[in-house]
């Protein structure tokens, strides 16, 4: 069966979004400690616990977030006019820095 340009970016996209989802569930449930690999590990994060899973569930949920209207995105490509999809589907991926940024400002307010 070959898929379309529409289908195969719906199922990336949603496929990224559950997968973020994945791994923003043990952060904003507090289960991950500080550490140097996984989490948001800035400057402020590392100062204290209470910054770290404080920083991290701000973290989580802004990515839980922006995974879901990712996958907004991968629904609105079905529907697009190929020659649109990839630039789309680009903006959608891109967008990733929103949360990133709002999870850095978060930390520096704290």
């Amino acid at each position: 069966m070959m898929w379309t340009i529409n289908e195969k970016t719906f199922i990336t996209l949603t496929v990224l979004g559950v997968v973020i989802i994945l791994i923003s569930i043990p952060l904003y449930l507090g289960k991950v400690k500080m550490n140097g690999f996984y989490g948001f590990r800035i400057r402020k994060a590392f100062e204290s616990d209470q910054n770290w899973y404080l920083i991290n569930r701000y973290g989580a949920r802004a990515l839980m977030l922006w995974a879901i209207v990712l996958m907004g995105v991968g629904v609105i490509c079905l529907f697009a006019q190929p020659q649109y999809v990839l630039n789309t589907a680009k903006a959608g991926f891109i967008s990733i820095v929103i949360p990133i940024m709002l999870t850095i400002a978060f930390g520096r307010r704290i």
